[in-house]
């Protein structure tokens, strides 16, 4: 067999045609009313919001432009219903509070769709719908108890689809069922980065690449932020990291899991091979405890797909672990190459909950648990919205959960290695 990881490249597919620009950072200003650590889609939909009311806003970001996960992810979008379900989310919060955050969660789809209509962002935005495969027999009865909750509870136009018509969806014999969704959609995530950077210059707002925040001390009138390149005062601060949260904000560092997640890109295939494997060109995930996700590449010529592979910056490795999940779905794929292995780091919260508010005077948005493309972009603004004051905008279904850390974790995950490991050994188990 041919080496299917020859001349693999190590950065993101999308950047093939949203290349990252070293840009030169502005001189900063000795102070400005709001100033936004990380330049992610969190970030940039929080300066916009601000922005647009008026306000003298920085965001810094400590790499180049789109060096985090905003440029790395699948670029797919859903209403990422909670991880635990209605029964999981309605023993911790009560009815009431879990049936608004699975309303809420319906519209983040519409609501990117908007801005991107709004702000006239082209990153090729499709609402393709996703198939959700169910890996053994107990995943598809659990699945058809859960979508008569949602369904329930939000109305989403979604349908089993049995065994016998899975190959309607997805060329795998390796499923046992599924659910389909209309809702979900799909979009360029490095385009769509470029276009939020564009929206926020054009407002006025300043975004300083290579300007790393380094310490954030309280005043009388605000907060003296020390950067890699110098100080700057400030009235109000966002903190917008997720993943890369550093300890010059330990108390969120304290309350978030940083998970590596890892994609890989095929070689362009034969229309008729991508007429077989995704006869739909949805998004695709499936129920396997080290869950994948994969999707068509906007030209529909390749498979994307990612998924938890090791916990390193180590594309040779990640490559391989992703390409035996790809094949074991996919056997057709075997003698395929692979031409691009990326990563990088998501965020998960204990509760498995994204949170946004205030802390100590610091605004924070974060812990989207793998699902932060719309997620993140509805959080951003909404926390624009409670920075200008402005309650009613701001509100969400989110507001003011308990955000808690457990006993002695200081923000380094170095028990997460031996859960996927042992997570690997259950999934080949067939448990």
């Amino acid at each position: 067999m041919a080496n299917v990881f020859a001349n693999l490249k190590s950065e993101p597919y999308w950047w093939e045609e949203a290349p990252r620009i070293a840009e030169v950072p502005p001189p900063l200003p000795s102070q400005v009313e709001v100033l936004i650590v990380g330049a992610g889609f969190s970030g940039l939909t929080t300066a916009r919001t601000l922005a647009n009311a008026g306000k003298s806003v920085l965001v810094c970001e400590a790499g180049f432009l789109g060096s985090g996960a905003s440029t790395r992810n699948g670029g797919m979008l859903g209403p990422s219903f909670h991880k635990l379900g209605m029964d999981g989310l309605s023993a911790r919060y009560g009815q009431a509070r879990s049936l608004a955050i699975v309303r809420e969660s319906i519209g983040f789809v519409d609501f990117l769709k908007d801005l991107l209509n709004e702000e006239q962002i082209e990153c090729e935005f499709a609402q393709v719908g996703r198939f959700r495969c169910a890996s053994r027999p107990s995943h598809y009865d659990e699945m058809a108890r859960t979508l008569e909750q949602q369904k329930l509870a939000t109305g989403i136009d979604a349908e089993l689809v049995p065994r016998e018509s899975v190959q309607e969806e997805i060329g795998s014999a390796s499923f046992y069922g599924g659910v389909r969704y209309k809702i979900d959609a799909m979009l360029h995530p490095a385009k769509y980065h470029d276009g939020l950077v564009r929206v926020v210059r054009k407002a006025g707002g300043l975004i300083a690449a290579a300007t790393e925040v380094l310490e954030i001390e309280r005043k009388s009138s605000g907060f003296r932020v020390t950067t890699s390149r110098g100080t700057v005062d400030a009235q109000q601060i966002a903190v917008c990291t997720n993943g890369y949260t550093k300890k010059v904000t330990q108390w969120l560092r304290r309350r978030l899991l940083p998970i590596r997640s890892a994609m890989i890109a095929t070689e362009p295939l034969q229309a008729e091979l991508m007429d077989r494997l995704m006869p739909m060109r949805r998004c695709y995930g499936d129920s396997r405890r080290i869950m994948a996700y994969y999707r068509p590449s906007p030209d529909g010529k390749r498979i994307l797909f990612g998924g938890r592979a090791s916990s390193k910056d180590d594309g040779p490795l990640n490559a391989k672990l992703l390409r035996e999940s790809m094949v074991d779905i996919f056997p057709e794929l075997d003698d395929v190459k692979i031409t691009h292995s990326w990563s990088g780091l998501v965020a998960y919260a204990f509760d498995h909950v994204p949170h946004l508010g205030e802390h100590n005077g610091l605004f924070y948005a974060m812990g989207y648990c793998g699902s932060g493309v719309a997620r993140s972009s509805f959080f951003g603004t909404k926390l624009g919205h409670k920075m200008l004051g402005n309650d009613a905008d701001g509100a969400t279904a989110f507001d003011d959960l308990p955000f808690n850390t457990k006993p002695l974790y200081n923000g380094n995950p170095w028990f997460l290695p031996a859960i996927i490991r042992w997570h690997r050994i259950i999934d080949r188990l067939g448990a």
